[in-house]
């Protein structure tokens, strides 16, 4: 795949992705932005296009976790990632 900037956070649904990413990233997008609204229909959107229980667990735990941890750096004040983050880190590293 080619080379994919943050942007594709929000483009993907443009790219021509295979249907098991396409389910990823649809369950990651509904995970987001309403994670009450998860029910075992999305589960089972996922085991459809080849998610295992296993698979679907580490996803939805990675998921959440960045989830949180996004949360828990805009509440602290710290900068968010970005192109601008990433910029600012390889100035003060030297790479």
């Amino acid at each position: 795949m080619e080379h994919l900037d943050h942007e594709f956070a929000t483009t993907w649904p443009t790219f021509d992705l295979d249907p098991k990413t396409l389910a990823l990233l649809g369950h990651r997008k509904k995970l987001t932005e309403t994670p009450g609204a998860i029910e075992e229909a999305d589960f089972d959107a996922l085991r459809a296009v080849g998610w295992d229980e296993r698979g679907i667990y580490q996803a939805t735990a990675l998921i959440s976790f960045y989830n949180f941890s996004g949360q828990m750096e805009a509440a602290s004040g710290l900068p968010m990632d970005g192109p601008q983050l990433g910029d600012q880190l390889v100035r003060m590293h030297g790479l």
